[in-house]
C-alpha cells in the first residue's frame, strides 16, 4: 500500500513539474485572465462536469429525501461550478459574457457583475461553500452572490479552524473539478472530518493519470465506498505541450491506463469518482462504475 502511495506522489510531482502553469491569471481581483488563460487551451471539464453533477445531485435528492442541498467545492477557484449549477449557464456563455468586448462582464464593475448573475435566476435550492487557496478568487465569488460561503486556506499545511469547521458542517455534497494533483487525501479528509455528522456523497473529477487511491481510502476511513464511474469520463482540456502530453502518456502507461483517447485526441481527460455510504444504493450500475478497493485490497 505504501509503494503504491509513494509511486503515485512521484508520478504526480513528475506531472506537475509538467503541466501547465495557471498560477499567474489564478489569484488576480478580476476572473478575465483566468478565463482568457483557460480558454486558450479549451478548458471545458467544468461544462462536461456539469451534467454529470446535475444527475448526481438528482440522484442524492432520491436517496436521501432531500430538497435544499449545500456543496462544498473544493478548488473552487472563481466560482465557476457554482455559476453552472446555479444557473443555466454554460461555460462558453461565461468566456462570452468575460472575454468578448462588448461582453456584460467584461467591464471590471462589480455590481454589473452582480446583477449579471442574480438575472440569470440564481438556484437558491443549491447552496455553494467554496475552498480555495486563492483568497481574491474566492472573495470575487463571494461579491458576486456565487457563494454563500467561502474559505481560503491551503489544508494541505493546516487543519480547519474552528469557524471554517461550523461553515462546512451540513454538507450534502463535497465536489472538485480540477483540484485533485494540487491536494491530496489530507486536505479531503480535513474537509470530511468536518462535515461527516451529515454523510455527505464526494463526486470528484481528476486529471488522468493522477491516481484516487489514497483519497478513496481516506474516505474509507469515513464509512464511503468509492466507484470510478467510466461513462462519466470528461475531457478537460488541450495539452499545452508536446513535453506536458508525453509525460502524461508516459505516467498513464506505467499505472496501466489506455492512452488512447490522450493520443489521438491532444486533451487530457479526467475520471469521475463517486463516493457514497456503504448501505446506499445508487444507480451507478448501469453506468460503467467499478468499486475502488479497500486498502489492504488494491490490486
Amino acid at each position: 500500500m505504501n509503494e503504491k502511495m509513494d509511486l503515485a506522489s512521484e508520478m504526480s510531482s513528475s506531472i506537475n513539474g509538467v503541466k501547465h502553469d495557471f498560477s499567474a491569471a489564478y489569484n488576480q481581483r478580476w476572473p478575465h485572465a483566468y478565463f482568457r488563460a483557460h480558454l486558450s487551451l479549451d478548458y471545458v471539464i467544468p461544462d462536461r462536469a456539469k451534467p454529470v453533477f446535475e444527475r448526481i445531485l438528482a440522484e442524492y435528492r432520491r436517496v436521501r429525501n432531500r430538497t435544499n442541498l449545500k456543496i462544498i467545492d473544493i478548488g473552487c477557484s472563481y466560482g465557476i461550478n457554482a455559476a453552472l449549477l446555479r444557473t443555466n449557464l454554460s461555460l462558453d456563455d461565461l468566456y462570452a459574457a468575460y472575454l468578448e468586448p462588448c461582453g456584460p462582464l467584461s467591464r471590471l464593475d462589480l455590481m454589473e457583475h452582480l446583477a449579471f448573475f442574480r438575472n440569470r435566476g440564481l438556484r437558491y435550492d443549491t447552496q455553494f461553500v467554496g475552498l480555495d487557496t486563492s483568497l481574491r478568487a474566492v472573495r470575487y465569488a463571494l461579491d458576486v452572490g456565487l457563494l454563500q460561503v467561502g474559505i481560503s486556506a491551503d489544508l494541505e499545511d493546516r487543519e480547519l479552524t474552528i469557524r471554517e469547521s461550523c461553515d462546512i458542517a451540513g454538507a450534502d455534497i463535497i465536489i472538485s473539478t480540477g483540484c485533485v494533483g494540487y491536494v491530496t487525501a489530507r486536505t479531503f479528509a480535513r474537509v470530511y472530518k468536518a462535515t461527516a455528522a451529515s454523510r455527505p456523497w464526494v463526486v470528484s473529477f481528476a486529471m488522468r493519470p493522477f491516481s484516487y487511491d489514497d483519497i478513496a481510502a481516506a474516505l474509507q476511513d469515513f464509512g464511503l465506498e468509492t466507484r470510478h464511474v467510466e461513462q462519466f469520463r470528461q475531457r478537460q482540456r488541450r495539452f499545452s505541450t508536446p513535453a506536458e502530453q508525453q509525460e502524461i502518456a508516459t505516467a498513464m502507461i506505467k499505472r496501466g491506463i489506455e492512452d488512447h483517447v490522450e493520443r489521438t485526441t491532444g486533451y487530457i481527460y479526467a475520471s469521475c469518482y463517486v463516493s457514497s455510504l456503504l448501505d446506499e444504493e445508487l444507480e451507478l450500475s448501469s453506468m460503467g462504475s467499478q468499486l475502488i478497493p479497500p486498502p489492504g485490497h488494491l490490486a
